[in-house]
């Protein structure tokens, strides 16, 4: 994992991938990065810089592949727009989650974006993704990484409790909300099993036909029975409201549950709003 004091400091720097390398650019000296990059390159880019800089918006991070030999993309850093926390009120108290190395886990799913986009497996390349599936696509390449790097799994699960608590915070975080596929990249392979493949595209091979995907008609009913459980204007459990979704939504939240509340208080929880699978 690249080290956050390179990171911080460097206005610019290439990001190694398994296939060619990505340009990290700093937002206030992006002019300066964008100078080191082919102009065949370049051209495939706003040539105003102030044009990238609107379309990232007040966004920590954003990927912009393009098509070279060697180059996957530019991704623009916006560090102190990188959220050092994430928190969610659940069951009438605020729970929040330090997150520990920010940067660089933010870079990761970045450079998920980028291998995407120059991905030769037939799963990823032959069909047009949804922005969902971009999103748990770049969180899976996020844990692959962390797993070929040695890093610790409680990083991977940080990421998994992350995106539980930005939708128990607010709904319009479900575009992110990649909890449902990294559960089942975390049950089929052990951290090391995870590590063993040696490219991306490997295993997206191997994983991708055998995981349950939703549509968006489906992401709606976990969207509406989130903001039944966690919305602030919500005055009473209706356990059977969207009861068929809360058996699986159980599973995929009480990770995070037991992580904010403890165990014993998590499945009184999971059991008083019909999710417990016990």
């Amino acid at each position: 994992m690249i080290a956050e004091a390179l990171l911080l400091a460097s206005a610019w720097f290439w990001a190694p991938m398994p296939q060619g390398q990505a340009l990290v650019c700093q937002t206030p000296q992006l002019i300066e990065c964008l100078a080191q990059l082919p102009e065949d390159v370049r051209q495939q880019l706003p040539q105003d810089p102030s044009l990238l800089l609107q379309e990232m918006g007040l966004r920590g991070a954003m990927a912009r592949p393009v098509r070279h030999q060697s180059i996957t993309g530019v991704i623009l850093l916006a560090t102190d727009n990188i959220p050092r926390a994430s928190s969610a009120l659940v069951n009438g108290q605020v729970y929040s989650l330090t997150l520990q190395h920010a940067v660089q886990l933010t870079l990761l799913h970045e450079l998920g974006h980028l291998a995407i986009a120059s991905s030769h497996s037939p799963h990823l390349s032959r069909q047009r993704l949804s922005a969902y599936q971009h999103e748990w696509l770049a969180d899976i390449y996020l844990l692959w990484s962390l797993a070929k790097t040695n890093q610790s799994n409680e990083l991977a699960w940080q990421q998994y409790h992350r995106r539980n608590l930005a939708v128990f915070d607010s709904t319009l975080a479900m575009s992110h909300w990649t909890t449902p596929m990294l559960a089942q990249l975390m049950q089929r392979y052990s951290w090391e099993q995870l590590a063993e493949f040696e490219q991306f595209d490997i295993l997206i091979d191997d994983l991708y036909p055998r995981l349950t995907q939703y549509n968006q008609d489906e992401l709606d009913e976990f969207s509406s029975l989130i903001q039944r459980v966690f919305g602030s204007g919500v005055m009473h459990s209706l356990p059977h409201y969207m009861f068929w979704r809360r058996p699986e939504m159980g599973r995929y939240i009480r990770p995070t549950i037991e992580a904010v509340m403890g165990k014993q208080a998590a499945a009184s929880w999971l059991t008083q709003n019909a999710m417990s699978s016990e």
